[in-house]
């Protein structure tokens, strides 16, 4: 089975091609030090770690993902596929993106 779902909020606004939008979601997740977490003493807070998810939306959810705006909250439940391509350097590149 292939589910993904993360919550977290647009990290720029997103980007519509047609019928197809592409979010970039950031969510964060606590940092560990020796296996448990601590206080970042620059902010006083829980210190976090943040990962950027790229999410692609087709046709009707694709339109109504272009609505959002960088810092809403969204909820995302999808699959998640690898690709791997050539780089113009010739490098073969890996990948992966929420669909």
């Amino acid at each position: 089975m292939n589910n993904v779902n993360i919550a977290g909020r647009v990290a720029k606004d997103p980007d519509t091609r047609g019928s197809v939008t592409t979010l970039i979601v950031a969510t964060d997740r606590v940092k560990l030090r020796d296996g448990k977490t601590y206080v970042d003493e620059a902010t006083g807070y829980t210190a976090k770690e943040t990962e950027f998810h790229k999410v692609t939306c087709f046709n009707g959810l694709g339109k109504a993902a272009a609505s959002r705006e960088k810092g809403n909250v969204v909820a995302v439940t999808g699959r998640l596929p690898y690709s791997s391509w050539d780089g113009r350097d010739g490098i073969t590149r890996h990948g992966c993106e929420i669909i």
